[in-house]
């Protein structure tokens, strides 16, 4: 019912597509961003998950 709604008004597609198009910019800029990320980094995001006692400040990144 309702998707037969939104198939009669005019113009609706134009969302799907804004939609779609910003997952896919949603998603490279974090595929492009972990792909950056020095490793020394990575390394210390993998350990803080097993490690609860230490809290991530800048200073000990």
């Amino acid at each position: 019912m309702i998707s037969s709604v939104l198939e009669n008004i005019q113009g609706i597609e134009i969302y799907y597509i804004i939609g779609l198009l910003l997952f896919v910019v949603f998603f490279v800029v974090i595929l492009i961003r972990t792909l950056r990320m020095p490793s020394k980094e990575a390394e210390h995001i993998k350990n803080s998950i097993l490690n609860d006692n230490e809290i991530m400040t800048p200073s000990n990144k």
